[in-house]
């Protein structure tokens, strides 16, 4: 009774919807509705699962414009529509050969890719070597770099420091000394050293000893701090060198070179100026 009384509250709802010839289909499809759903329920062999299949199919409920399942063969609401042939020989068949493989988006396209992705890497990397050669062709030429001055803020070496600057490709140590280094490198005797110079024609300015970092024995580059005099020192071959940069002991026969330089001020160093 409880679903008689739905269909008929549908049944009136859909009257007011529906107009025309839409009007009548569903309004016999409402009543015959309660008599197939009464006779389905009677049916002892049906359960709770078939009875709505046979109130909608075995009964024919299906009209002109509403098919029951199953009903395939007849018109629909969507009449003015081609129907669909799902037929299985044609879903066994060969269908993939029978369409286009560019419209599947089937094809193989790895090896597109592969030529792609290779032709990608080996123009960058001619375009890269390329524009390398052009910058060198257009840039000055290695005796500009290799005669090239660089200016140096003293103030950035803390006192007791050896600072390591690059110029014309030589590591260039800066080292701002301590009253007690200075004391040490002025009171050597000049006459005992193997390349004999003062300290005073080392360092024009006494607090900070200006040189290169390679050993002048074999031009490895010595450690600061180190060695017997804690000036440099190189363990290749163990040349000692002061805090003036003088050679000490070891094989070494010169002491480490002092390049030319000018002070702009006491903080600032130009390296490498020429006349």
């Amino acid at each position: 009774l409880l679903c008689c009384r739905l269909l008929l509250l549908c049944k009136q709802w859909y009257q007011r919807r529906v107009r025309g010839s839409s009007v009548r289909e569903v309004s016999s499809l409402l009543n015959a509705a309660p008599v197939a759903a009464a006779a389905a329920l009677r049916s002892p062999k049906l359960t709770s699962f078939e009875a709505p299949k046979r109130m909608m199919s075995g009964h024919g409920i299906g009209t002109k414009y509403w098919l029951a399942n199953g009903d395939s063969t007849g018109p629909s609401l969507h009449g003015d529509l081609p129907k669909p042939a799902f037929r299985d020989e044609d879903r066994k068949a060969g269908w993939r050969e029978q369409t286009d493989a560019v419209d599947r988006n089937a094809t193989n396209n790895l090896p597109t890719y592969m030529v792609i992705g290779a032709g990608t890497g080996v123009t960058l990397y001619l375009a890269k070597y390329g524009l390398y050669g052009l910058a060198l062709l257009l840039g000055p030429g290695r005796d500009k770099y290799a005669a090239a001055a660089i200016e140096i803020d003293l103030s950035t070496v803390p006192e007791g420091k050896n600072a390591v600057f690059t110029w014309r490709g030589k590591p260039l140590f800066i080292r701002h000394r301590t009253q007690e280094e200075i004391d040490k490198a002025q009171a050597a005797d000049v006459s005992q050293l193997r390349d004999p110079q003062s300290d005073t024609e080392r360092c024009q300015n006494e607090k900070f000893l200006i040189c290169l970092g390679v050993c002048t024995h074999l031009g490895c580059v010595p450690i600061a701090h180190a060695g017997d005099w804690k000036g440099y020192y190189c363990p290749c071959h163990g040349s000692h060198y002061d805090t003036c940069a003088r050679i000490m002991k070891g094989p070494a026969p010169m002491n480490l070179e002092v390049p030319k330089h000018e002070y702009l001020s006491d903080e600032v160093v130009v390296i490498g100026k020429e006349d």
